[in-house]
């Protein structure tokens, strides 16, 4: 049985799991992610999301290790580690209906 600090870090890189799983099966579902149209600061704007899901990933990983208790760790984790999944998963379909309300 793996030790509480450990399973609180793997289960705070959910993110980093589910993009890496995506890419793997699902080889062409992140293109919408590295398309220029929508752009912010000269990066595609896919890349901006996932970036910044991916930051606050970090961050809800060492709040999780750091946590004292099961409760401040469940908060890190609603708080910070599922919102950068729900971004990781829902990126590239938020950019197709941007591009596509461009069009």
């Amino acid at each position: 049985m793996l030790p509480d600090d450990v399973r609180r870090v793997l289960l705070g890189l959910l993110p980093l799991w589910i993009l890496v799983i995506r890419l793997v099966a699902f080889p062409g579902s992140m293109d919408p992610v590295t398309a220029n149209p929508p752009a912010m600061a000269g990066l595609p704007l896919g890349v901006v999301l996932v970036g910044v899901a991916l930051a606050v990933m970090a961050i809800g990983v060492v709040a999780l290790r750091r946590a004292s208790s099961n409760r401040s760790a469940l908060l890190a984790f609603v708080g910070l580690t599922l919102p950068s999944a729900a971004v990781v998963v829902v990126a590239p379909a938020l950019l197709l209906i941007v591009q596509n309300m461009a069009a």
